[in-house]
Protein backbone atom coordinates (compact mmCIF):
# COMPACT_ATOMS: atom_id res chain seq x y z
CA UNK A 1 0.00 0.00 0.00
CA UNK A 2 1.03 3.62 -0.42
CA UNK A 3 2.48 5.77 2.34
CA UNK A 4 -0.04 6.55 5.04
CA UNK A 5 -2.17 9.65 4.62
CA UNK A 6 -3.73 11.20 7.70
CA UNK A 7 -3.64 14.86 6.71
CA UNK A 8 -7.28 15.69 7.28
CA UNK A 9 -7.52 13.49 10.36
CA UNK A 10 -4.44 15.00 11.94
CA UNK A 11 -6.29 18.14 12.94
CA UNK A 12 -8.35 16.04 15.33
CA UNK A 13 -5.26 15.11 17.27
CA UNK A 14 -3.79 18.58 17.69
CA UNK A 15 -3.67 19.87 21.24
CA UNK A 16 -3.74 16.42 22.83
CA UNK A 17 -5.50 13.13 22.38
CA UNK A 18 -8.40 13.45 24.80
CA UNK A 19 -11.98 12.91 23.71
CA UNK A 20 -13.84 15.08 26.16
CA UNK A 21 -17.26 13.81 25.16
CA UNK A 22 -16.49 10.28 26.23
CA UNK A 23 -13.99 10.38 29.04
CA UNK A 24 -12.32 12.59 31.66
CA UNK A 25 -8.90 13.93 30.74
CA UNK A 26 -7.39 14.23 34.20
CA UNK A 27 -4.65 11.92 35.40
CA UNK A 28 -5.82 9.17 37.69
CA UNK A 29 -4.36 6.35 39.76
CA UNK A 30 -7.00 3.75 38.83
CA UNK A 31 -8.41 2.87 35.41
CA UNK A 32 -11.58 0.82 35.03
CA UNK A 33 -13.33 -0.66 32.00
CA UNK A 34 -16.49 -2.75 31.92
CA UNK A 35 -19.12 -4.32 29.68
CA UNK A 36 -22.80 -3.64 30.40
CA UNK A 37 -24.45 -6.70 31.90
CA UNK A 38 -21.26 -8.20 33.31
CA UNK A 39 -21.01 -8.32 37.12
CA UNK A 40 -17.38 -7.19 37.15
CA UNK A 41 -15.00 -4.50 35.94
CA UNK A 42 -11.35 -4.75 34.96
CA UNK A 43 -9.26 -2.31 37.00
CA UNK A 44 -5.64 -1.17 36.62
CA UNK A 45 -3.58 0.61 39.25
CA UNK A 46 -1.92 3.06 36.90
CA UNK A 47 -0.87 6.36 38.52
CA UNK A 48 -0.13 9.16 36.09
CA UNK A 49 -2.30 7.79 33.28
CA UNK A 50 -4.82 10.03 31.55
CA UNK A 51 -7.99 8.49 30.14
CA UNK A 52 -8.61 9.45 26.53
CA UNK A 53 -11.47 7.10 25.68
CA UNK A 54 -13.59 4.83 27.84
CA UNK A 55 -16.90 3.52 26.59
CA UNK A 56 -18.90 1.10 24.51
CA UNK A 57 -18.21 0.87 20.79
CA UNK A 58 -20.92 0.48 18.18
CA UNK A 59 -19.80 -3.12 17.58
CA UNK A 60 -20.57 -3.94 21.22
CA UNK A 61 -17.01 -4.04 22.55
CA UNK A 62 -15.94 -1.98 25.53
CA UNK A 63 -12.78 0.04 24.92
CA UNK A 64 -10.39 1.93 27.18
CA UNK A 65 -7.45 4.01 25.97
CA UNK A 66 -5.14 5.95 28.30
CA UNK A 67 -1.60 7.29 28.25
CA UNK A 68 1.07 8.44 30.65
CA UNK A 69 2.73 11.50 29.19
CA UNK A 70 5.61 11.43 31.66
CA UNK A 71 6.68 7.88 30.75
CA UNK A 72 5.31 7.67 27.21
CA UNK A 73 3.43 4.45 27.96
CA UNK A 74 0.07 3.86 26.25
CA UNK A 75 -2.58 1.41 27.46
CA UNK A 76 -5.52 0.14 25.43
CA UNK A 77 -8.01 -2.53 26.44
CA UNK A 78 -10.83 -4.28 24.60
CA UNK A 79 -13.52 -6.36 26.28
CA UNK A 80 -15.34 -8.53 23.76
CA UNK A 81 -18.25 -10.79 24.65
CA UNK A 82 -18.42 -14.20 22.98
CA UNK A 83 -21.36 -16.54 22.43
CA UNK A 84 -19.76 -19.27 24.55
CA UNK A 85 -17.32 -19.53 27.42
CA UNK A 86 -14.01 -17.78 26.77
CA UNK A 87 -11.03 -20.15 26.89
CA UNK A 88 -7.28 -20.10 27.46
CA UNK A 89 -6.78 -22.04 24.22
CA UNK A 90 -8.48 -19.36 22.14
CA UNK A 91 -6.38 -16.65 23.78
CA UNK A 92 -3.25 -18.60 22.86
CA UNK A 93 -4.52 -19.06 19.30
CA UNK A 94 -5.28 -15.34 19.04
CA UNK A 95 -1.72 -14.46 20.03
CA UNK A 96 -0.37 -16.92 17.45
CA UNK A 97 -2.52 -15.24 14.79
CA UNK A 98 -1.18 -11.88 15.90
CA UNK A 99 2.40 -12.95 15.30
CA UNK A 100 1.50 -14.59 11.97
CA UNK A 101 -0.21 -11.47 10.65
CA UNK A 102 1.49 -9.79 7.69
CA UNK A 103 2.69 -6.34 8.72
CA UNK A 104 4.74 -3.64 7.02
CA UNK A 105 7.33 -3.41 9.77
CA UNK A 106 9.94 -5.66 11.35
CA UNK A 107 9.41 -7.30 14.72
CA UNK A 108 12.40 -7.87 16.98
CA UNK A 109 12.98 -9.39 20.43
CA UNK A 110 9.81 -11.46 20.26
CA UNK A 111 8.82 -13.16 23.50
CA UNK A 112 5.82 -15.35 24.30
CA UNK A 113 4.77 -16.64 27.70
CA UNK A 114 1.85 -17.52 29.94
CA UNK A 115 1.51 -15.63 33.19
CA UNK A 116 -1.31 -15.53 35.74
CA UNK A 117 -3.78 -16.97 33.26
CA UNK A 118 -2.75 -14.58 30.47
CA UNK A 119 -1.28 -15.46 27.08
CA UNK A 120 1.37 -12.78 26.52
CA UNK A 121 3.28 -11.67 23.42
CA UNK A 122 5.97 -9.00 23.42
CA UNK A 123 8.04 -7.53 20.60
CA UNK A 124 9.85 -4.40 19.54
CA UNK A 125 9.24 -2.45 16.33
CA UNK A 126 12.65 -0.85 15.64
CA UNK A 127 11.51 1.43 12.84
CA UNK A 128 8.53 2.22 10.67
CA UNK A 129 8.93 3.38 7.07
CA UNK A 130 12.55 4.26 7.77
CA UNK A 131 11.80 6.25 10.93
CA UNK A 132 13.35 4.88 14.16
CA UNK A 133 10.59 4.31 16.72
CA UNK A 134 11.92 1.56 19.03
CA UNK A 135 8.38 0.79 20.14
CA UNK A 136 8.06 -2.01 22.67
CA UNK A 137 4.68 -3.73 22.59
CA UNK A 138 3.12 -6.02 25.17
CA UNK A 139 -0.10 -7.85 24.28
CA UNK A 140 -2.00 -9.92 26.84
CA UNK A 141 -5.14 -11.98 26.29
CA UNK A 142 -7.15 -13.54 29.10
CA UNK A 143 -10.58 -15.13 29.31
CA UNK A 144 -13.20 -14.06 31.87
CA UNK A 145 -16.54 -15.88 31.83
CA UNK A 146 -17.94 -15.17 28.32
CA UNK A 147 -15.58 -12.26 27.65
CA UNK A 148 -12.15 -12.01 26.06
CA UNK A 149 -9.89 -9.31 27.50
CA UNK A 150 -7.29 -7.95 25.06
CA UNK A 151 -4.68 -5.67 26.63
CA UNK A 152 -2.05 -3.71 24.70
CA UNK A 153 0.65 -1.69 26.46
CA UNK A 154 3.28 0.09 24.40
CA UNK A 155 6.08 2.60 24.65
CA UNK A 156 8.03 4.29 21.87
CA UNK A 157 11.72 5.16 22.25
CA UNK A 158 11.98 2.17 24.56
CA UNK A 159 15.31 1.53 26.24
CA UNK A 160 16.77 -1.41 28.12
CA UNK A 161 15.78 -1.27 31.77
CA UNK A 162 12.33 0.19 31.11
CA UNK A 163 10.51 -3.15 31.12
CA UNK A 164 8.90 -2.26 34.45
CA UNK A 165 7.00 0.62 32.83
CA UNK A 166 4.94 -1.93 30.92
CA UNK A 167 4.91 -4.93 33.24
CA UNK A 168 3.81 -2.88 36.26
CA UNK A 169 0.68 -1.77 34.46
CA UNK A 170 -0.13 -5.30 33.32
CA UNK A 171 0.56 -6.83 36.74
CA UNK A 172 -1.81 -4.35 38.37
CA UNK A 173 -4.79 -5.61 36.36
CA UNK A 174 -7.50 -7.18 38.52
CA UNK A 175 -11.24 -7.79 38.47
CA UNK A 176 -13.64 -6.19 40.94
CA UNK A 177 -17.33 -6.78 41.49
CA UNK A 178 -19.56 -4.08 40.05
CA UNK A 179 -21.93 -1.92 42.07
CA UNK A 180 -25.58 -3.02 42.18
CA UNK A 181 -27.31 -2.85 38.81
CA UNK A 182 -29.35 0.22 39.71
CA UNK A 183 -26.28 2.28 40.51
CA UNK A 184 -24.57 1.04 37.36
CA UNK A 185 -27.57 1.99 35.25
CA UNK A 186 -27.61 5.49 36.78
CA UNK A 187 -23.93 5.96 36.01
CA UNK A 188 -24.36 4.69 32.45
CA UNK A 189 -27.27 7.03 31.87
CA UNK A 190 -25.05 9.99 32.74
CA UNK A 191 -22.38 9.03 30.17
CA UNK A 192 -22.89 10.79 26.81
CA UNK A 193 -23.16 8.61 23.71
CA UNK A 194 -20.25 8.64 21.28
CA UNK A 195 -20.64 10.87 18.24
CA UNK A 196 -19.34 10.27 14.73
CA UNK A 197 -16.44 12.57 15.45
CA UNK A 198 -15.63 10.58 18.60
CA UNK A 199 -15.34 7.42 16.50
CA UNK A 200 -13.11 9.20 13.99
CA UNK A 201 -10.85 10.42 16.80
CA UNK A 202 -10.72 6.93 18.27
CA UNK A 203 -9.80 5.35 14.96
CA UNK A 204 -7.17 8.02 14.37
CA UNK A 205 -5.53 7.29 17.71
CA UNK A 206 -4.96 3.72 16.57
CA UNK A 207 -4.09 4.73 13.02
CA UNK A 208 -1.25 7.05 13.99
CA UNK A 209 0.09 4.27 16.24
CA UNK A 210 0.06 1.96 13.18
CA UNK A 211 -2.43 -0.32 14.92
CA UNK A 212 -4.55 -0.66 11.81
CA UNK A 213 -6.54 -3.69 12.89
CA UNK A 214 -7.80 -1.82 15.94
CA UNK A 215 -8.56 1.31 13.87
CA UNK A 216 -11.06 -0.56 11.72
CA UNK A 217 -13.93 -0.86 14.24
CA UNK A 218 -14.17 2.84 15.20
CA UNK A 219 -13.61 4.02 11.63
CA UNK A 220 -16.33 1.65 10.42
CA UNK A 221 -18.67 2.88 13.16
CA UNK A 222 -18.03 6.45 11.99
CA UNK A 223 -18.70 5.59 8.34
CA UNK A 224 -21.85 3.64 9.22
CA UNK A 225 -23.13 6.70 11.06
CA UNK A 226 -22.24 8.92 8.09
CA UNK A 227 -24.23 6.62 5.79
CA UNK A 228 -27.28 7.42 7.89
CA UNK A 229 -26.61 11.15 8.11
CA UNK A 230 -23.64 13.14 6.81
CA UNK A 231 -22.14 15.32 9.52
CA UNK A 232 -18.43 15.47 8.68
CA UNK A 233 -16.84 18.13 6.44
CA UNK A 234 -16.03 16.80 2.97
CA UNK A 235 -12.26 16.61 3.43
CA UNK A 236 -12.57 14.82 6.74
CA UNK A 237 -15.15 12.44 5.27
CA UNK A 238 -12.82 11.62 2.38
CA UNK A 239 -9.94 10.98 4.76
CA UNK A 240 -12.16 8.74 6.89
CA UNK A 241 -13.10 6.55 3.92
CA UNK A 242 -9.51 6.51 2.68
CA UNK A 243 -8.03 5.57 6.05
CA UNK A 244 -10.62 2.85 6.64
CA UNK A 245 -9.81 1.42 3.21
CA UNK A 246 -6.08 1.52 3.97
CA UNK A 247 -6.62 -0.17 7.33
CA UNK A 248 -8.48 -2.97 5.57
CA UNK A 249 -5.76 -3.18 2.91
CA UNK A 250 -2.85 -3.31 5.34
CA UNK A 251 -4.60 -6.12 7.23
CA UNK A 252 -5.13 -8.01 3.96
CA UNK A 253 -8.90 -7.66 3.46
CA UNK A 254 -9.08 -6.65 -0.22
CA UNK A 255 -12.83 -7.29 -0.48
CA UNK A 256 -13.53 -4.77 2.27
CA UNK A 257 -11.18 -2.26 0.66
CA UNK A 258 -13.15 -2.56 -2.57
CA UNK A 259 -16.51 -2.31 -0.80
CA UNK A 260 -15.44 0.75 1.19
CA UNK A 261 -13.89 2.60 -1.74
CA UNK A 262 -16.78 1.86 -4.08
CA UNK A 263 -19.11 3.42 -1.53
CA UNK A 264 -16.80 6.42 -1.40
CA UNK A 265 -16.93 6.74 -5.19
CA UNK A 266 -20.73 6.54 -5.13
CA UNK A 267 -20.66 9.72 -3.04
CA UNK A 268 -17.64 11.49 -4.55
CA UNK A 269 -16.71 10.04 -7.98
CA UNK A 270 -13.84 12.44 -8.75
CA UNK A 271 -11.64 11.87 -5.70
CA UNK A 272 -8.42 10.39 -7.17
CA UNK A 273 -7.21 8.46 -4.12
CA UNK A 274 -10.27 6.22 -4.25
CA UNK A 275 -9.26 5.06 -7.75
CA UNK A 276 -5.67 4.66 -6.56
CA UNK A 277 -6.86 2.40 -3.73
CA UNK A 278 -8.83 0.29 -6.19
CA UNK A 279 -5.71 0.02 -8.34
CA UNK A 280 -3.92 -1.42 -5.29
CA UNK A 281 -6.72 -3.98 -4.95
CA UNK A 282 -6.44 -4.91 -8.63
CA UNK A 283 -2.68 -5.30 -8.24
CA UNK A 284 -3.23 -7.52 -5.22
CA UNK A 285 -5.35 -9.73 -7.47
CA UNK A 286 -2.63 -9.71 -10.17
CA UNK A 287 -4.82 -7.92 -12.73
CA UNK A 288 -2.32 -5.69 -14.50
CA UNK A 289 -4.66 -4.26 -17.13
CA UNK A 290 -7.28 -3.25 -14.56
CA UNK A 291 -4.52 -1.79 -12.39
CA UNK A 292 -3.39 0.46 -15.23
CA UNK A 293 -6.95 1.52 -16.06
CA UNK A 294 -7.58 2.54 -12.45
CA UNK A 295 -4.26 4.35 -12.11
CA UNK A 296 -5.00 6.24 -15.32
CA UNK A 297 -8.37 7.26 -13.88
CA UNK A 298 -6.78 8.26 -10.58
CA UNK A 299 -4.23 10.54 -12.22
CA UNK A 300 -6.85 12.10 -14.48
CA UNK A 301 -8.43 13.48 -11.28
CA UNK A 302 -5.17 14.36 -9.55
CA UNK A 303 -6.22 17.99 -9.23
CA UNK A 304 -8.93 16.94 -6.77
CA UNK A 305 -6.68 15.80 -3.93
CA UNK A 306 -7.33 17.17 -0.44
CA UNK A 307 -5.39 20.39 0.28
CA UNK A 308 -2.00 19.39 1.68
CA UNK A 309 -2.22 15.96 0.04
CA UNK A 310 -0.30 14.83 -3.05
CA UNK A 311 -0.71 11.92 -5.40
CA UNK A 312 1.30 8.85 -4.36
CA UNK A 313 4.12 7.61 -6.58
CA UNK A 314 3.11 4.15 -7.82
CA UNK A 315 6.67 3.56 -8.94
CA UNK A 316 7.80 3.15 -5.33
CA UNK A 317 4.60 1.55 -4.00
CA UNK A 318 5.06 -2.10 -3.00
CA UNK A 319 1.51 -2.80 -4.21
CA UNK A 320 2.74 -2.58 -7.80
CA UNK A 321 6.14 -4.21 -7.31
CA UNK A 322 5.12 -7.47 -9.08
CA UNK A 323 4.50 -5.50 -12.29
CA UNK A 324 7.75 -3.55 -12.26
CA UNK A 325 9.59 -6.22 -14.26
CA UNK A 326 7.17 -5.58 -17.16
CA UNK A 327 8.51 -2.88 -19.49
CA UNK A 328 4.98 -2.06 -20.61
CA UNK A 329 3.99 -1.26 -17.04
CA UNK A 330 7.10 0.86 -16.42
CA UNK A 331 6.41 2.84 -19.59
CA UNK A 332 2.83 3.26 -18.48
CA UNK A 333 3.98 4.74 -15.16
CA UNK A 334 6.13 7.22 -17.06
CA UNK A 335 3.10 8.23 -19.11
CA UNK A 336 1.17 9.05 -15.94
CA UNK A 337 3.54 11.96 -15.29
CA UNK A 338 2.15 13.59 -18.43
CA UNK A 339 -1.54 13.05 -17.62
CA UNK A 340 -3.26 16.44 -17.17
CA UNK A 341 -5.19 16.73 -13.91
CA UNK A 342 -8.90 17.52 -13.64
Amino acid sequence: MRNLLIAALGVLLCGGLSVAQTAPNASTSKLSVELPGEPWSLVFDAPGFKVNINGLQKDGRAYLEADNQSTGAVLSVFLERTSSKATDDECKANQERRLAQNVDYKREKIETKNQDGMAIVEYTIPQFQGVPVQQRNLFACLPKDDVYVDIHISKSLFKAGQEQLLSAVLNSAHFVENAPSGATADASAQKPAQTTLDYVREGSLYFVQHNYAAAIAPYKAALDAEKQKRTLPRNLWLALVDNLAMAYGITGDLDRVEETVNYGLSQDPTYPIFYYNLACVAAGRNDENKTMDLLRKAFSYKGNVIPGESMPDPGVDDSFKPFMTDQKFREFLESLKRVPGA
